[in-house]
């Protein structure tokens, strides 16, 4: 694909350019037809609900109020004018943190939802936007891999509240088959359960749960965990011919006052009740909410065992195995966190080797773990793999390879472009392809998973506060319901055991009040730029591509050098100062880490040179300042705006960036006592594309600015 024409718009059904308000707001006027519209249905909504009501402010109240709207006016000039500070992250040109343009369906849902002020705690206090949360969880839970009948999906206020939440439902169902085990002691209840290792064809390890040792038991399939409180009910509703009311108050009584109910007895006491220590593994790339979460819910932040990452910053998979499968006596697993998109740097764990390592784990060890997914920043590319049914291949596909070379081959995620400086071509057909076969299995993994966080405020476009989190499956919201009488009437507990269906929020949430508008604005855009290839993906797609270009044109900075000096300075140019710029792995996602390095001139080219890492970190320190805004500035001074991070030891060893360290000529002391000091950028954006058409290539703006600095610099 040419430089001049990347991805097009040819989508008449879902146009892309006219999703956001636009780098010059060249969408304003259909936006203020449409806020004006939403603004007076809402009016028309005031003045008619009671029609017979009087008029309370009258015109002669209404003149004497002009004092104070002047003062409000005032203030609002003042809040107006110091927003204009604000950073500028509708622009192509912040490619900074994960923020970028928010969607005009979602600003739109938000402002009418806003309104009305609805609080989803409750559908009492929210009759219309419960309901949208609960259906654009569905909608959400269905492009992740989840069965949207059978799954629970709800907004949250951010990622860290998803992951606090998905820990919590592990947590509590974990111990649930400890709570069957003793009602079954104490009632005398021949009660079967399946060991994870279970023979669906010989039924060979169904047993007494009696018998299971409560270590055992907590390490059971996730699923049957959840299942068994209504597993019990049928099995004594069946046996014994009891009456289903009866049988389902009973159970739901006992859960209340059993010991090893967590929620009422505390998680301390029922460890030590057990000797056992949990441990949560996690790749060392994870968001600090999970040892955030483990530190609210009493697993301490100390059991949060980082697992080492390779040089591509993914989940070590050898060494998870080999952490589980030599756990001490005394140790068992309380989850395992795959991250899908991780913050500082956009990996993407290998998800379906942790579901293949979970059950090699049952069938040899005979325990399980719940496998939950931070895909808060990765999570919307999934929907890139949602085809419309008429695109779905009627082959039949028998493993995952298959699977991985359908979506490789269908969904052709790659571009073709040159390097333009000027007028001057400087290198043609430059071919880029998003996603080897790992990022393909593990997104396609992701269904996998037994929860799965996701925010919507970053690659949904949505505004904030709109996270998630998923659950695979619904009847989870059993075993943590909370009981309020004035915002549900529900006692909790076991309830139908047909079906499950929630209507409510408040009861499984760990919020109380949260904005309905937040549901609003999620619905809204997912209606009508829908989760699939040509919805949604579409702008992943374009953010993908982009940021893959970006690392080409960071890569062919030393091959242009001299062509950048001519054209920025030119003939008489610096020809003592050379450097480049190196990115630091291939991107998994949006997300990119790179480094200016000096150079030295060798036979015309560009060499390495030794330098030391503190100056190195010094050098990309003030690049760093350069490009960002000190208290003393204003965003207008700025041109481009990028964010930063250090790799440390205490999260990356020398050895698992090792590789990496290695290229940069980086000496284990050095690193350890220094880190890496790191540039960081967030591709997120969705007008490059429509950029490069109106003539202007903002990344290869960005590399001749960096390139000005640079020289200044170094």
């Amino acid at each position: 694909m040419d430089n001049n024409k990347p991805q097009n718009d040819d989508f008449s059904k879902f146009p892309l350019s006219a999703w956001f308000l636009g780098p010059k707001a060249e969408n304003s006027t259909i936006w203020k037809e449409l806020f004006n519209y939403v603004f007076d249905d809402y009016i028309h909504w005031r003045r008619n609900y009671f029609p017979k009501d009087p008029i309370i402010v009258d015109r002669i109240t209404r003149r004497k109020h002009e004092n104070w709207y002047d003062k409000l006016t005032s203030e609002i000039d003042e809040v107006l004018n110091q927003l204009k500070l604000h950073y500028p992250f509708y622009s192509p040109r912040y490619i900074a943190h994960m923020l970028s343009e928010q969607s005009l369906p979602a600003v739109l849902g938000y402002f009418a939802g806003m309104l009305y002020n609805p609080n989803n705690v409750t559908d009492e206090a929210a009759p219309v936007t419960v309901p949208l949360e609960i259906e654009v969880g569905r909608l959400v839970s269905k492009m992740l891999g989840y069965n949207p009948k059978t799954s629970w999906t709800h907004i949250t206020s951010g990622g860290t509240v998803a992951n606090i939440e998905a820990l919590w439902v592990a947590r509590t169902v974990q111990f649930s088959p400890l709570i069957v085990k003793e009602y079954c002691k104490e009632n005398g209840i021949n009660f079967k359960i399946k060991l994870p290792d279970y023979n669906h064809k010989t039924n060979k390890y169904e047993v007494d749960i009696r018998k299971v040792s409560n270590k055992r038991l907590i390490n059971l399939k996730p699923n049957e965990a959840i299942f068994m409180f209504r597993k019990l009910a049928n099995f004594l509703i069946n046996t014994s011919f009891g009456d289903e009311k009866k049988v389902i108050e009973s159970i739901n009584n006992f859960i209340n006052k059993s010991q090893w109910n967590i929620s009422k007895t505390g998680f301390s006491s029922i460890l030590k009740r057990l000797r056992l220590t949990p441990k949560i593994f996690v790749s060392a790339s994870a968001h600090y909410s999970i040892k955030k979460a483990a530190n609210i819910l009493g697993y301490g932040e100390n059991n949060v065992i980082l697992v080492p990452v390779q040089s591509n910053f993914k989940m070590d998979i050898e060494t998870l195995s080999d952490m589980i499968f030599n756990l001490k006596k005394n140790e068992y697993i309380a989850a395992v966190v795959g991250i899908m998109g991780s913050t500082e740097e956009g990996a993407i764990d290998p998800l379906h080797e942790i579901k293949f390592l979970r059950d090699k784990l049952q069938k040899e060890k005979k325990i399980s773990f719940w496998f939950h997914v931070d895909a808060a920043w990765g999570g919307y590319i999934k929907s890139l793999f949602n085809l419309p049914d008429s695109a779905k291949s009627r082959k039949k596909i028998y493993n995952l390879n298959q699977v991985c070379e359908f979506y490789k081959k269908i969904l052709n995620i790659k571009e073709q472009f040159d390097i333009k400086l000027g007028k001057r071509t400087l290198a043609k057909n430059l071919k880029i392809e998003w996603g080897n076969d790992n990022n393909y299995k593990a997104i396609l993994a992701l269904g996998d998973s037994d929860s799965i966080t996701i925010d919507p405020h970053k690659l949904g476009y949505i505004p904030y506060p709109a996270g998630m989190i998923s659950f695979k499956n619904a009847i989870v919201t059993e075993h943590i319901q909370q009981k309020a009488q004035y915002i549900s009437d529900d006692k909790g507990g076991i309830k139908n055991l047909d079906k499950i269906e929630i209507k409510a929020i408040g009861p499984y949430i760990l919020e109380g009040s949260k904005p309905g508008a937040a549901a609003a604005a999620t619905w809204l855009a997912h209606k009508v730029i829908p989760l699939e290839t040509h919805g949604h993906g579409k702008i992943i797609r374009t953010t993908l591509l982009n940021t893959l270009k970006f690392s080409r044109y960071l890569d062919f900075h030393k091959n242009i050098f001299n062509h950048i000096d001519k054209y920025l300075f030119g003939e008489e140019n610096y020809l003592d100062k050379f450097f480049t710029f190196k990115y630091l792995y291939t991107p998994d996602t949006n997300v990119i880490c790179f480094i200016i390095i000096p150079m030295k001139l060798k036979d015309g080219k560009l060499d390495n040179v030794d330098v030391k890492l503190s100056k190195l970190n010094y050098i990309n320190k003030q690049l760093y300042a350069r490009l960002t805004i000190n208290e003393l500035e204003t965003p207008y001074k700025q041109d481009f705006f990028v964010s930063r991070t250090t790799f440390e030891k205490d999260q990356y060893s020398f050895e698992s960036l090792k590789l990496l360290l290695d290229r940069l000529h980086i000496k284990k002391a050095e690193y350890n006592r220094n880190g890496l000091f790191v540039l960081r950028s967030t591709i997120m954006n969705p007008w490059h594309w429509k950029a490069q058409l109106s003539g202007i290539d903002y990344l290869m703006e960005f590399i001749l600015y960096m390139h000005k600095i640079g020289k200044e610099i170094i």
